[in-house]
């Protein structure tokens, strides 16, 4: 036969006793809300702590590769600069005048029956690197930008002259300015007397044929002797004719 447990408390403290457990308990879930509530705010305190001192490391470098950035700016202008007048440099080597092409095709180019006795050679301003007219759109005063002197036998000769120099691609508008006969003294023969030829004095001038593209003008143009802005002079004596014609 089991025994049987009688509860001797009254209803009021049995009640009591139950109140007081569940506010026990109630105090103990609220302590450990609070503990987990206190564990997180330190974990997170200690996140956002790291994350600044992540910040502040960033900005630091940051810091520093904005000065190194500005110490080497100067290298970098410089480069710009070094790759604009290569490009410069290029446009006016390609945009040069070849007078050593343009006076040895006319060497190869005259008739045995003529000889040159000054030959002046002038680049014309729209061609001259750094020149106002190098500007896309703008145009220069056409001129005789090459012109031959000399002597030849007869008119024929002249124009034989005149019209090879119409073979060469680097010059146009070739225009005969004078061509005058005159009497020239010859050889002395076996009667001693002297045999008279007539000569003809001319004079040709033609212009240079323009690029295809205007003259760089990013730098200021430099004359010198053969490459444009001064006239050019070559005097011959010897008689010139063309070779194996």
């Amino acid at each position: 036969m089991g025994v049987r447990r009688i509860n001797l408390l009254p209803a009021e403290e049995r009640a009591k006793v139950k109140r007081e457990r569940g506010l026990v308990w109630a105090l103990l879930a609220l302590i450990v809300v609070v503990g987990a509530l206190g564990g997180l705010y330190v974990f997170e305190n200690q996140r956002v702590s790291n994350k600044r001192s992540e910040l502040a490391g960033l900005q630091s470098r940051l810091a520093q590769l904005q000065q190194q950035t500005a110490a080497l700016k100067p290298y970098e202008t410089q480069q710009t600069q070094r790759a604009s007048m290569t490009d410069v440099a290029k446009q006016i080597y390609d945009s040069r005048v070849i007078w050593s092409s343009i006076a040895e095709e006319i060497s190869l180019l005259i008739p045995e029956e003529c000889r040159l006795s000054q030959l002046t050679a002038t680049v014309p301003a729209p061609m001259l690197a750094g020149s106002a007219f190098g500007v896309a759109g703008a145009t220069g005063e056409g001129g005789a930008d090459l012109q031959l002197s000399g002597e030849a036998y007869s008119h024929r000769d002249v124009a034989e002259l005149m019209t090879r120099l119409g073979l060469m691609p680097q010059i146009k508008d070739i225009t005969l300015v004078s061509a005058d006969k005159t009497s020239a003294g010859g050889e002395t023969g076996e009667t001693g007397e002297t045999s008279t030829q007539s000569v003809v004095t001319f004079q040709i001038v033609a212009s240079l044929r323009p690029f295809q593209s205007p003259a760089p003008f990013a730098l200021p143009a430099t004359p010198s002797a053969g490459s444009g802005g001064e006239t050019a002079p070559v005097e011959t004596t010897e008689p010139t004719g063309s070779e194996g014609q």
